[in-house]
């Protein structure tokens, strides 16, 4: 785990490390690949952390149970979505549906600070959010990177992600996370089959 800010990296923290916004939303779930999965999104309060962190918002926007549930929709949506373009197939009509209807919501807005040195986004509670991570889907399925997505080698995580790599040979996630994962791992293997581990 890393740390930020000096702060060491919790199981509960989401991550952002080299993710499209809406894949780093699929991420919420963690540890897809085995039996009991992580909830990083368990309470209303989760998703409106998430809302800020993710730089789509300013203000934490006010949760609902009905808002955690749309959320965990549209994310499992995107999920399935990301796995059908890793696959080369188009994504089930249902899931089209469900990301459609979150993109049709009013969208957050950017905002330029007074010296033109950043940017705010400002939108009208979990649904303007909701909207921005639909979008970068969309526009993702209309770009040239749509046949580079992947899902993360680590068994544990299966989250999709977008080859950016020049050679279109990445194979995690994140460096930061799974890549190094793995690395630990093979060393780990490494030294036992030299009997030094």
């Amino acid at each position: 785990m890393g740390d930020e800010g000096g702060r060491r990296r919790t199981k509960a923290d989401f991550r952002f490390d080299d993710a499209r916004l809406c894949f780093g939303f699929a991420g919420t779930l963690a540890d897809r690949g085995k039996a009991a999965p992580f909830e990083r999104l368990a309470r209303p309060a989760d998703l409106s952390r998430w809302c800020v962190e993710s730089g789509c918002t300013g203000a934490s926007p006010a949760c609902t149970e009905a808002d955690l549930v749309r959320a965990k929709e549209l994310r499992e949506a995107i999920q399935r979505a990301g796995e059908a373009m890793a696959a080369g197939v188009a994504p089930g009509s249902g899931d089209v549906a469900v990301i459609n209807r979150a993109a049709a919501e009013p969208s957050s807005v950017p905002e330029l600070s007074a010296d033109a040195a950043s940017v705010r986004w400002n939108g009208d509670g979990v649904g303007a959010v909701l909207s921005m991570v639909a979008r970068d889907l969309i526009a993702l399925c209309d770009s040239e990177y749509r046949t580079r997505v992947r899902i993360c080698g680590n068994p544990d995580c299966g989250v999709p992600f977008v080859d950016t790599s020049r050679a279109g040979a990445r194979r995690w996630c994140s460096m930061k996370t799974c890549g190094a994962l793995a690395k630990k791992r093979a060393y780990r293997a490494r030294l036992r089959a030299d009997g030094t581990g």
